[in-house]
């Protein structure tokens, strides 16, 4: 998927601080006594998309539309992330 290119900041911004993104460690219990220990993602933190807007020369109001569409991203990709998990642990 090609974002508009009147949006291509926020896309760009959300690829780039993926690498920020925090990792979650997680673990649970199989049958026959085995672990499964996985890290998921987690949530661009707040404190890095206001640096990217700080460095970028910002304003108020792009700052504000930035974070609310990063938040939104992380929510998409967490939950297709977690989507992808359940089928890989039913097979």
């Amino acid at each position: 998927m090609d974002p508009q290119s009147e949006f291509m900041w926020i896309w760009r911004a959300w690829h780039r601080l993926s690498a920020s993104r925090q990792r979650l460690t997680q673990g649970f219990g199989v049958p026959l006594g085995g672990t499964v220990i996985e890290s998921s993602p987690g949530m661009i933190p707040w404190e890095v998309v206001q640096a990217w807007a700080q460095h970028h020369g910002y304003t108020h109001a792009e700052m504000a539309l930035l974070d609310r569409c990063i938040v939104a991203m992380d929510r998409v990709f967490i939950e297709d992330w977690a989507q992808r998990m359940k089928r890989r642990m039913k097979k």
